[in-house]
């Protein structure tokens, strides 16, 4: 697989890729800097290179960030049930720094906790580049008209009522990766 370093557009050819972790760490011999190199974002298409990351069977990576034990838990529970590789996050510093370095495929991101709000977790995802994208399913108990406008207009994917999560979270979760 040929991938470009994130930080000098160096090209390296990696030997060896697990097929599991999209996120690997790489001392780049041009800037000596050790990069995160994102399997999707950082490769070269070519078409003498064997299939891509995105093509290969891989699971799919969740990271749920929730103050609450009992969510996360039960979240996990649900998603490693139906074969997706899940990270937690107990505040939103965390959660902003999983995102940062895991690159997750979705994120299920509750709006009250300590730290840093889901909101400002979400604020500050959408001013990185590398991971702005990355769709962002909120969960919460509050049902504000002006919290959902904002919701919407900063392009989350979607919004899960706290209470309803054993019924709907693999259904909400799984409409939105296959989007």
């Amino acid at each position: 697989m040929i991938v470009r370093c994130p930080h000098c557009k160096n090209v390296i050819r990696l030997r060896e890729v697990d097929g599991q972790s999209r996120v690997i760490k790489y001392l780049c011999s041009k800037c000596q800097e050790i990069v995160r190199i994102d399997l999707v974002q950082d490769e070269i298409k070519s078409s003498s290179s064997p299939d891509s990351f995105a093509k290969t069977e891989h699971r799919r990576k969740i990271l749920v960030a929730d103050d609450t034990v009992t969510v996360r838990k039960i979240a996990a529970h649900l998603l490693t049930s139906a074969g997706y590789d899940v990270l937690e996050a107990e505040d939103g510093r965390q959660a902003l720094e999983l995102v940062q370095n895991e690159h997750p495929d979705l994120i299920l991101l509750d709006l009250l906790m300590p730290k840093m709000t889901g909101f400002d977790v979400l604020r500050e995802i959408k001013k990185i580049d590398r991971v702005k994208e990355t769709p962002i399913l909120v969960m919460s108990g509050v049902f504000k008209k002006d919290v959902l406008d904002f919701l919407q207009a900063a392009g989350v994917a979607g919004f899960l009522d706290k209470e309803q999560i054993k019924d709907s979270l693999l259904f909400r979760v799984q409409q939105i990766l296959e989007a």
